[in-house]
């Protein structure tokens, strides 16, 4: 399917690009290469190409392209029928206007449908129904998820080197896969906006609340928040390569050590803003049973120590708080925002 070319004079994220087949190798450049890139902006780069693993994920992808197109394609009445969200369900269908994305109340701008690891795996006690395209595609579903835990476990086991942590296997001891679990995979569909409406962003600043995200696009509209500046720039789209960024369970992890940073998505530069925008994540989280708090160890053990003694909220605590507060049926101002936006820097 052809794309609208990415215009070549917006300004663009200084994103690093890594290679995953040397991160597999365990190539020690790249190592450090990653754990720059994690500290200074938390995203980066991921190229798939080279590696078996990278590219049966970017196969995989593809044809969920296609299948999240078709399953936004049904009459609303028929999506409808799988929001869970007045149920308290963090996955299911979401209609557009559904959750807020700032302190305001302003609303969103996009479709999302999240598909949780833990019914695709046959891990729930009780998986939610799904709607019969997504029901006849399970086995693809199954194999996304299983490759993106693959690249995932890579990153883990390679920030942990880069840590300088006791065993190499402390970061993926914490997300297993057969571990119950907030991770998820997100279908998103976001339509240009009407000529005449106020230029509001499809999804409002925040910072991701998992642990690492990977993102594919095939059209802009992502912007990260420059450190230490005012300046929202986009991230560019890259053939080949999966948008990968660290989300605010890693901060508490590494006692700040890494970076989660703040992101939003506004309408697509140049000709791209009359496109209609779709995206494809998958969220990886800890256990639900793991506790967010600061790791013993390497370079984690050069991080201020915090006096306050805060006792960590196990994942699926956090999760829940974090996900309410921008749903309508439980958004009550900008404290309930701002407790479920991110910025989780106070460890």
């Amino acid at each position: 399917m052809a794309q609208v070319p990415f215009p070549d004079n917006v300004p663009t994220a200084p994103l690093t690009t890594l290679h995953l087949h040397k991160l597999i190798a365990n190539d020690s450049a790249e190592v450090q290469r990653l754990y720059d890139a994690s500290r200074y902006l938390g995203f980066f780069y991921l190229d798939m190409r080279g590696s078996p693993e990278g590219e049966r994920l970017l196969a995989s992808a593809s044809r969920l392209f296609e299948l999240e197109r078709d399953m936004f394609a049904l009459p609303l009445v028929e999506k409808n029928k799988y929001n869970f969200a007045k149920e308290g369900k963090y996955y299911g269908y979401k209609a557009m206007g559904a959750e807020v994305i700032d302190g305001k109340g302003t609303l969103d701008r996009n479709e999302i449908y999240n598909i949780a690891k833990d019914d695709i795996l046959s891990i729930s006690q009780q998986a939610l129904p799904q709607p019969g395209l997504i029901a006849s595609n399970h086995n693809l579903l199954q194999t996304y998820v299983q490759q993106n835990d693959a690249v995932l476990q890579v990153l883990f086991t390679s920030l942990s080197r880069a840590l300088n942590l006791p065993s190499s296997s402390i970061l993926s001891d914490l997300h297993r896969l057969e571990q119950p679990s907030g991770c998820h995979t997100r279908f998103i569909r976001a339509p240009p906006p009407p000529q005449d409406a106020t230029p509001n962003p499809a999804l409002g600043e925040h910072t991701d609340f998992g642990s690492l995200t990977i993102l594919f696009n095939q059209i802009g509209g992502l912007q990260v928040l420059l450190p230490n500046t005012s300046d929202w720039v986009y991230v560019k789209p890259m053939p080949g390569c999966a948008i990968i960024n660290l989300g605010d369970a890693m901060v508490k992890f590494t006692a700040g050590r890494l970076r989660s940073n703040l992101h939003r998505v506004v309408t697509p530069p140049g000709a791209q803003k009359d496109e209609v925008r779709y995206s494809l994540v998958y969220f990886c989280r800890p256990g639900h049973d793991v506790k967010l708090g600061r790791l013993q160890g390497g370079d984690i053990d050069l991080q201020p120590q915090n006096d306050e003694k805060d006792v960590p909220e196990k994942a699926s605590e956090w999760l829940r708080r974090r996900h309410l507060g921008r749903k309508i049926e439980y958004f009550q101002g900008k404290e309930s925002w701002e407790n479920a936006m991110g910025t989780e820097a106070r460890l």
